[in-house]
């Protein structure tokens, strides 16, 4: 995958508490989405929290830093590459709490039908 997790920085604490990953390859960010998923013995299970990623250009190099809290979105440069900032928008932390994993999923195709739409399919 073009991006990867490195770490989960300042569990527990709102104000820090932050994703950290890796751009390995030139990629757009809003092809990904990201999940809170219980951890159990090498298995991944319900999806708690998602974080759908914002349309963006990334580079190899860059760091992404995903904040659980509410912010505004920014970026600033260190060594030649981008920092990209991105902020849930969580009132609670959600890294602390046990067994609580995140994964990332590549998702560049997807679709989704609204309620009303699913309300007017039948059959029969």
């Amino acid at each position: 995958m073009r991006l990867a997790i490195l770490s989960v920085e300042n569990k527990g604490d709102l104000k820090k508490e932050r994703l950290i990953l890796n751009v390995r390859a030139n990629t757009d960010i809003g092809e990904y989405i990201l999940l809170q998923t219980v951890y159990d013995s090498g298995l991944t299970t319900h999806a708690y929290n998602t974080y759908w990623f914002p349309d963006k250009r990334v580079k190899t190099g860059d760091i992404v830093v995903v904040y659980t809290k509410d912010g505004r979105e920014n970026e600033i440069e260190e060594n030649g590459h981008r920092i990209h900032f991105l902020y849930w928008g969580l009132s609670m932390p959600i890294w602390s709490e046990e067994g609580r994993a995140p994964v990332l999923l590549h998702a560049p195709e997807w679709t989704s039908k609204s309620p009303e739409e699913l309300a007017n399919t039948g059959t029969g």
